[in-house]
């Protein structure tokens, strides 16, 4: 899948769907998304981050914890705030990385998982 006809949801839809093919176990962090104010609210209080990172695997690999994935596409870039989250994570054990597209997040997943 290439990233220049492609929407980030598209993308990621992708991405998610080669890892269950896999049976690579991989979640979204559903924290972006327009909700109306109660529901916002609600789920600020509830934990909900902004900045997070969008997928997560939750395997231990080479000193790791797990691998934690900003996807973006085209020219976009991660903000400030997801940069910040990236740089907490790398600094407690995570793997944190900002990958552009489908082709780029598949590698880093596939690269990931032959670290032992």
């Amino acid at each position: 899948m290439t990233a220049y006809h492609s929407s980030e949801a598209q993308e990621q839809v992708a991405i998610i769907q080669y890892c269950d093919l896999k049976r690579i176990p991989i979640f979204h962090i559903a924290n972006g998304g327009s909700r109306n104010t109660i529901e916002a609210v609600n789920l600020k209080r509830q934990g909900v981050r902004s900045g997070i990172p969008d997928l997560c695997m939750p395997l231990a690999r080479k000193g790791y914890h797990g691998l934690y994935i900003e996807l973006k596409v085209g020219k976009n870039k991660p903000s400030a705030n997801q940069l910040k989250w990236i740089e907490i994570l790398n600094t407690n054990g995570y793997k944190a990385v900002v990958c552009y597209g489908f082709d780029e997040t598949i590698k880093t997943i596939e690269d990931y998982l032959k670290e032992q």
